[in-house]
């Protein structure tokens, strides 16, 4: 049986997961453009693979009716926004993510945003490579008012490293895990609640394809001016255009983001914020965070196909 492997980073630090697929006796093919696949060659190359282990690439009904042998989907990640996850069902392809294998490292990466964007440590660092001395002024993490919105495993994890900070958490979620709310004092509140008080909001939750905007211009309008969003989760979880017009007009202070809206493209009217700071879908490459999905995502086809035994 054949797995296609679309995930670049798939067992780039350890080989361990890899040399496990060609033990169970798969033939391992590589993605073959050490990239992000487009529609076209992702059709190409998973016309005849019995699994799929899925990096980012969009997997649309187009793509799932050219795999003519799929039995499952096996996600390298969580993230299932580009996934046509029904017609999967429909057609009796299984789909598995792999759950809590990122969670530190996004939630690490979360925080470093944060600290990134307050204390203009990016635009610092540009500003001495082209030999120009200044000193903006930062913001503090430190006691400062935090929404976290997403109570999962990653918004958890940052909670607990922003309790170091003394900050203050408000917390949303659709439901509420009360023993950890008491223990890292966090408060739960409305969505509302978290757009008026907070100094740095930060956004944990799924971007589903039927999911509209969480962040728009009216909730923009909400928030204090000198708010720092950090989206480590979904682009789309806030409104483009009202994110662009926002930072035009200095209604927020900056963007500190790992998600774009056109993977691998980043937006240029974004880039003009002096203030944010972008990072290339990163939040998950660690070495901890690369080997633990890697070993799940290549454990989950191995144990599919025993069970079909």
């Amino acid at each position: 049986m054949k797995v296609l492997i679309t995930s670049n980073s798939f067992a780039s630090c350890d080989p361990k997961a890899f040399e496990l697929l060609v033990e169970a006796g798969y033939e391992v093919i590589p993605n073959p453009c050490g990239r992000l696949l487009n529609e076209d060659e992702l059709i190409e190359w998973i016309k005849d693979v019995d699994a799929v282990i899925l990096g980012t690439e969009v997997l649309n009904k187009k793509v799932i009716d050219a795999a003519k042998n799929l039995k499952i989907v096996s996600r390298y990640g969580v993230g299932l926004d580009k996934v046509d996850v029904e017609y999967l069902k429909e057609k009796g392809i299984k789909l598995t993510i792999t759950q809590n294998a990122n969670t530190n490292s996004v939630a690490d990466h979360a925080v470093g945003l944060m600290l990134a964007s307050a204390h203009s440590i990016c635009r610092s660092d540009r500003n001495l490579r082209n030999h120009v001395w200044e000193k903006p002024i930062s913001h503090d993490l430190y006691q400062s008012t935090v929404g976290v919105i997403g109570l999962g495993a990653i918004g958890k994890a940052v909670v607990k490293r922003l309790h170091g900070f003394d900050c203050k958490v408000l917390g949303y979620d659709i439901a509420y895990d009360e023993e950890f709310m008491k223990q890292y004092k966090v408060q739960a509140s409305t969505i509302d609640e978290i757009f008026k008080a907070s100094d740095f909001i930060t956004l944990h939750v799924p971007a589903l394809e039927c999911f509209t905007p969480l962040i728009d211009k009216e909730a923009i309008s909400k928030m204090k001016k000198d708010v720092i969003i950090v989206n480590a989760a979904r682009a789309k979880l806030i409104d483009r255009d009202a994110l662009v017009a926002a930072l035009d007009n200095n209604d927020i202070y900056a963007i500190a983001t790992d998600v774009h809206y056109k993977e691998p493209e980043v937006d240029p009217e974004l880039l003009k914020s002096q203030t944010s700071v972008f990072t290339p879908h990163l939040a998950a490459s660690s070495y901890g965070s690369i080997n633990t999905m890697s070993l799940y995502a290549a454990m989950n086809v191995i144990d599919f196909f025993k069970e079909q035994n």
